[in-house]
């Protein structure tokens, strides 16, 4: 299934004489299907398609039960069923039961197979106003004239009651370019904190409990919230200018720090940049700007040192310029899954 421009389409099936047995090619049909199903995002149109591709024939049905079977039933983690398929003697491949185990396995992992992991983006998205799906950017108008660029996976609430601009970032980051308007400060609150303001550019980021401000102009104050409420008026606040950022957890407000804008606001270009980070955490980044998984399977690479410019639409160049400069080695199991080790 294609991703552009927020859109998707179903996924196309293989035809003969593409060297993939037909048992193997429904099976990454159906792992698919599965995975496209569980967005937050699918359309009427999509649960149609997927009918009629589960109504096709009975090997498409099967297919469909024997993935759902594997979900249902699987207790050992991921990385074993992987270990057990390069087990294989040298110069043996796997066996199709070994491949489809361990990549239904990996789609367990990704797409949470129980959904325990879904629950609190399945919240956020139904009080949000705004939201992207992975790998999508947007730009926004808001009611005061200000605008807002949102990243993948992002969700906002707006709340312009009685007189007051607020914004609700509940999870993923943005960057907001406010109107002035000296009677009425501009609020982001990115649940950790709350970011304040009068005219400006800035960015927020939210994951879990901490927040992170960037300021591209004007003055941005930040501060903590201190109450369970956040009703705390601005304790411990600090004040940023260009080119600084800080941050807001359950500890209090840290900065402010210098920030390099080339490596902050990288995404608004369709970028994302590395300077001297693990690869753990290149990886993470990667996760929020992709959809589907790239998982690390050997912890002694976490560490290793990325540094790179690398366009976000080009996932393939960055896997490619990883195994190069890391020695890392990419398998990619399906288009949504690549094991990295």
């Amino acid at each position: 299934m294609d991703h552009q421009d927020g859109q998707r389409s179903e996924p196309v099936e293989g035809g003969p004489g593409n060297g993939e047995p037909d048992e193997d090619r429904l099976f990454s049909e159906a792992n698919a299907w599965h995975f496209r199903l569980q967005s937050d995002d699918v359309r009427p149109a999509e649960r149609a398609a997927f009918a009629d591709w589960l109504a096709r024939s009975p090997a498409h049905s099967h297919a469909w039960a024997g993935l759902q079977g594997l979900l249902h039933d699987l207790k050992e983690p991921a990385r074993a069923a992987y270990a057990e398929s390069r087990s294989a003697l040298p110069g043996r491949p796997a066996s199709a039961g070994i491949r489809r185990l361990a990549t239904a396995m990996m789609v367990l992992l990704v797409v949470g197979g129980l959904g325990v992991w879904r629950g609190p983006a399945l919240y956020q998205n139904a009080v949000a106003d705004q939201v992207t799906a992975t790998g999508q950017r947007r730009t926004l108008a808001l009611p005061d004239g200000s605008t807002v660029e949102m990243n993948g996976d992002t969700a906002l609430a707006l709340d312009y009651q009685n007189g007051e601009r607020r914004v609700r970032i509940l999870r993923g980051e943005a960057w907001f370019n406010v109107a002035r308007d000296p009677d009425h400060p501009f609020v982001v609150d990115g649940g950790a904190g709350a970011a304040r303001v009068l005219g400006t550019q800035f960015s927020v980021r939210r994951e879990s409990d901490r927040m992170t401000v960037t300021v591209g102009e004007g003055l941005v104050e930040v501060a903590a919230h201190r109450n369970a409420d956040g009703s705390a008026p601005w304790p411990d606040s600090v004040r940023l200018r260009p080119g600084e950022s800080a941050e807001a957890d359950a500890n209090g407000v840290t900065g402010p720090r210098a920030a390099d804008p080339a490596v902050a606001f990288a995404w608004r270009q369709g970028q994302i940049v590395f300077r001297q980070q693990s690869l753990a955490s290149v990886i993470a980044a990667l996760n929020r700007q992709w959809p589907g998984r790239v998982v690390l399977l050997n912890d002694e690479a976490a560490e290793r040192v990325v540094s790179g410019v690398f366009a976000l639409d080009r996932p393939d160049a960055v896997l490619d310029a990883l195994e190069r400069g890391l020695g890392v080695r990419a398998t990619r199991i399906t288009p949504y899954l690549t094991l990295l080790r």
